[in-house]
């Protein structure tokens, strides 16, 4: 999996990101489905460059999958006011580990796995901030149902 990592440390900008919480992976899809409700009816949603982001606020190694907290986002262009499910998450600016990779849904805990490794192996310190992931395609209109994704983990 390290080779197709393309691994980079790079500062990233503060996000502003709609976002909806999931407890549990089982309801991310649910959280996604308000999310883009929500911005359809704001005429937020279906735009060119919109991305969804999904911030994980739990560690799988710790919380159990039904239980972890995700954030289900979308990177917004200017701030909004909490609406329902649907809140402003701000992602702050700093250094992060990235990975952009191209891959199915089973490979995505193999990918985090392989970065946090790779970040412990290369002497880098994890900051307690969220790491994310950064959506680039739908997988699902993808001819190999694969996520164009960027794998993002904030470091000191």
């Amino acid at each position: 999996m390290e080779n197709k990592a393309n691994i980079q440390i790079k500062e990233m900008p503060e996000m502003q990101i709609a976002s909806v919480l999931s407890i549990g992976v089982q309801n991310i899809g649910n959280a996604y489905n308000t999310l883009i409700s929500w911005a359809i009816s704001k005429n937020i949603f279906p735009r060119e460059n919109v991305k969804m982001i999904t911030v994980y606020h739990d560690s799988f190694k710790v919380t159990a999958p039904n239980k972890v907290r995700i954030h289900a986002g979308m990177l917004l262009e200017e701030a909004i006011k909490n609406e329902g499910e649907v809140f402003l998450e701000i992602l702050p600016k700093g250094k992060y580990i990235i990975s952009r990779q191209e891959i199915t849904l089973p490979e995505f805990e193999t990918a985090w796995n392989t970065l946090f490794l790779w970040m412990n192996e290369n002497g880098h310190q994890f900051r307690k901030e969220c790491p994310y992931e950064i959506y680039h395609n739908d997988y699902q209109e993808h001819p190999e149902k694969k996520c164009l994704v960027d794998f993002c983990i904030p470091i000191l």
